[in-house]
C-alpha cells in the first residue's frame, strides 16, 4: 500500500515536469506521452530500490528512456534504407526476369503464346482455359505441356538475343 502511495505522490508532483523535459526533447506530443508513461513505468519497477525518489531520479529515467527512443529511431531508419534497397534489387531482377519472359515469348507460336498467358497471366484453370479455346481440359493440359517445353527450348535463345552474344 505504502508503494502505490509513494509512486502516486510521486506521479502527482512530477509529471508535469518529466513532460516538459522530454517535449524539449522529441518531436512529437505524442511520443513525448509514450515516453513519460515509460519513464512512470520504470519508475514504478525500481521505486521500492530508492528511498526518496524524486525530479533527479525520474529526469535520469527519462534521459535514459530519450536515448532509447533516439536509438530505436535510428535502427528503423537503417532498416528502412535496407529494406529499400533490398526491394530495389528485387525489382531490378524481376525487371530482367519479366524482360527475358517477354523474349522468349516472342519465339513461340500464338497458340503456345496464348496458352502460356491464360495458365501464367491470367492465372486460369485447365477447366478454364479448355473453356476459352474450346478444347477438353485434358487437351488443355496437353496443349500446356506442349507450351511449356516449347517456351523452355527458347529461352536460352531469348537470353542470348538479349545480352547480345
Amino acid at each position: 500500500m505504502e508503494r502505490n502511495i509513494r509512486f502516486q505522490g510521486l506521479h502527482q508532483q512530477f509529471s508535469g515536469r518529466v513532460l516538459a523535459y522530454i517535449r524539449r526533447r522529441v518531436s512529437s506530443d505524442d511520443t513525448a506521452e509514450e515516453l513519460v508513461a515509460d519513464v512512470f513505468r520504470i519508475a514504478w519497477q525500481k521505486i521500492d530500490d530508492h528511498e526518496e525518489p524524486g525530479i533527479g531520479w525520474l529526469l535520469s529515467i527519462a534521459r535514459n528512456v530519450i536515448g532509447n527512443e533516439y536509438r530505436g529511431r535510428k535502427r528503423a531508419q537503417q532498416l528502412q534504407l535496407r529494406l529499400q534497397e533490398v526491394q530495389r534489387l528485387q525489382q531490378q531482377d524481376h525487371n530482367a526476369e519479366n524482360e527475358l519472359v517477354a523474349a522468349g515469348l516472342q519465339f513461340l507460336r500464338e497458340a503456345e503464346r496464348e496458352i502460356l498467358m491464360l495458365a501464367y497471366w491470367e492465372d486460369l484453370s485447365l477447366a478454364e482455359i479448355g473453356l476459352i479455346l474450346k478444347c477438353s481440359e485434358s487437351a488443355a493440359g496437353v496443349r500446356l505441356h506442349r507450351a511449356r517445353r516449347a517456351f523452355a527450348s527458347v529461352l536460352p535463345r531469348a537470353a542470348k538475343n538479349r545480352t547480345g552474344n
